[in-house]
């Protein structure tokens, strides 16, 4: 079976195919621009993998904390495909995204963080084990230097890991609802 995974919460546009392992990945900083460049983007994604949209079996979407612009427009592309293909969709926190990137075996836990301007940053402490991530306590809106001084590793500014977000998939559909913090 093979998953959907996209994100578009940060600056970047994240996407991956992933069955049994990453088949393609696309991963660019656009800034604002995701709504200009995921169709191109999806269609490269799928040309690398030797796919179509319809060898999917499930999507699963970055649902922020992040920029309000970016998570409409990931969250309307991947309800877009799930529905014109009669898919399983998923939502998960864009954080986990990021803490996918950040976290591993010699880094179990650290406070992963997304700026949200003016000082301040969408954050929240995670924790990898090999069987996955887990978020630990609630995300919150906060001052970055307050969350730096938490004595955790802190992440900022590194991109999500779509093909993370693809192998959720697998764990079925759930309500995609936007997290605006």
């Amino acid at each position: 079976m093979v998953y959907l995974g996209l994100d578009c919460a940060s600056p970047y546009l994240a996407l991956a195919l992933y069955q049994n392992g990453v088949l393609a990945r696309f991963c660019e900083e656009v800034g604002r621009d995701h709504a200009g460049r995921i169709t191109g983007a999806l269609d490269a994604l799928f040309a690398q993998a030797g796919l179509t949209p319809h060898d999917l079996a499930g999507v699963t979407v970055g649902v922020g904390p992040g920029s309000y612009t970016g998570l409409r427009v990931g969250v309307a592309a991947a309800k877009g495909i799930a529905q014109g293909l009669d898919l399983p969709l998923r939502g998960e926190s864009s954080l986990l995204a990021l803490a996918a990137t950040a976290l591993g075996e010699g880094r179990p836990r650290g406070v992963v963080a997304l700026d949200a301007r003016r000082g301040g940053v969408y954050a929240g402490v995670f924790r990898w084990r090999p069987e996955g991530i887990t978020q630990e306590g609630e995300l919150v809106k906060g001052q970055r230097e307050t969350l730096q001084e938490q004595g955790l590793p802190y992440f900022e500014g590194i991109p999500p890991d779509a093909a993370y977000l693809a192998q959720c998939a697998a764990r079925g559909a759930n309500t995609v609802t936007p997290l605006y913090l």
